[in-house]
């Protein structure tokens, strides 16, 4: 009984460490949005020597953290990039600043040939605004003041461009690699303790006869393997996942079946 009870925990453990481990990656949850900025999108437009500015931004907005990075880029500048914000507001409509870049006057960005290009990350994003842009990002605009144009050179409304959920956010292939290697050390691990375990028993009682294990019993293993690799195969198709991802999960699939097998030979022994 205490025997069956360890290979009972053992299982659990081992599940739990995979399932642990293929969900880790799978991190934040990203939204993604747009803006084309203009100088004929201020409100008043822009009637200076900057009139024909022009740009465009990227926000990634991380909902689990509650923190966006701004990529942003401007040309037809004469003078340089001040402040940037995501304000609250429908187009046409001047609005209240809620996501703020963290420039700054005393640290202006000059153009280089009338360009400016800048990336601010980690920029924290209030629980309700983050709401709000979820569910109407078209009720934001991005906004970017130069000295000569204080109140705004060019502005855009946002636009949702990509999202990614954390149940179809694939491992890297280095996490792919980490996976393969953590599975194949919970496999030798699991296979020296079944092991041990039968010889136990063996040593046990000569009246019981435990069969010695064997490093694969080929028919068992085909079977299992061909079960969790046509599960795997499902949910590849489901997540669209890409070759990295293919090779990675059924890789994993074969180390994992291996174990299961081990478990389930170790049973039908007892």
């Amino acid at each position: 009984m205490k025997k069956s009870f360890a290979s009972i925990i053992l299982m659990a453990l081992t599940v739990f460490s995979v399932a642990s481990l293929m969900t880790e990656p799978a991190r934040a949850d990203i939204v993604v949005f747009t803006a084309q900025l203009l100088a004929s999108n201020e409100v008043p437009p822009v009637g200076n020597a900057e009139r024909n500015a022009f740009g465009s931004v990227t926000v990634t907005l991380d909902t689990t953290a509650n923190t966006a990075r701004f990529d942003a880029s401007v040309e037809g500048l004469t003078t340089a990039v001040i402040l940037a914000h995501i304000h609250e507001a429908a187009a046409g409509v001047n609005g209240p600043i809620r996501v703020d870049s963290g420039l700054s006057p005393s640290a202006p960005l000059p153009p280089v040939n009338g360009s400016v290009s800048f990336t601010r990350a980690n920029l924290p994003v209030p629980t309700d605004v983050r709401d709000r842009i979820l569910a109407n990002p078209a009720g934001f605009y991005f906004n970017v003041h130069s000295a000569l144009n204080p109140g705004g050179v060019v502005r855009g409304q946002l636009v949702r461009s990509q999202s990614t959920t954390p149940a179809l956010n694939a491992p890297t292939l280095s996490e792919w690699g980490a996976i393969l290697m953590t599975l194949l050390f919970i496999a030798a691990s699991t296979f020296f303790l079944v092991g041990r375990n039968n010889a136990f028993l063996a040593n046990e009682s000569s009246a019981m006869a435990v069969a010695p294990v064997k490093a694969i019993n080929w028919q068992l293993f085909i079977k299992v393997a061909l079960n969790v690799e046509a599960l795997i195969a499902l949910l590849l198709i489901a997540m669209r996942a890409n070759l990295v991802d293919v090779f990675g999960a059924l890789a994993s699939g074969i180390v994992l079946s291996y174990i299961v097998h081990l478990f389930i030979a170790r049973a039908r022994r007892n």
